[in-house]
């Protein structure tokens, strides 16, 4: 499986934020879907970053001085992201050396998807479940 199928299974449906919305409104629109982390637009509506929990962590001490997500965010010079093709292994040797928790995938500068490091681990028990399954039922000398 590759990280497009993780895609298609998971959805399409990227939450977003432009650059220039307030802190605030970030974290209102984290909170209302439960999700760590919003990609980042600019006001032509291409990819200017990504802001995740831990960006709000590292600033949360300066709260009266930070007022807009392009304050806070990771931008674009730094994102970390793959591509459809990209296999769940490579995403998650990604997430373990970058000590990251969430990986836009990005196909010729566009924005197709968001995946999460839990989005991986899940793919990952259930092709083992899937496969378990079949040795199961070939073990016991069941029809597959």
């Amino acid at each position: 499986m590759n990280l497009g199928d993780l895609i298609k299974k998971k959805g399409v449906d990227v939450v977003t934020v432009k650059a220039k919305n307030t802190v605030e409104t970030a974290l209102v629109t984290m909170n209302e879907h439960h999700i760590g982390a919003l990609m980042v637009l600019d006001d032509s509506g291409a990819v200017a970053g990504i802001i995740s929990e831990r960006d709000f962590l590292m600033v949360c001490h300066k709260c009266g001085d930070v007022k807009y997500v392009h304050e806070v965010m990771t931008p674009k010079e730094k994102l970390i992201s793959l591509t459809s093709k990209a296999s769940i292994q490579e995403a998650m040797k990604i997430f373990t050396e970058k000590k990251i928790r969430h990986l836009p995938i990005i196909e010729n500068d566009k924005l197709v998807g968001i995946i999460s490091i839990g989005d991986t681990v899940k793919a990952m028990l259930d092709a083992l479940e899937q496969e378990n399954k079949y040795l199961n039922e070939y073990i016991m000398g069941q029809d597959i």
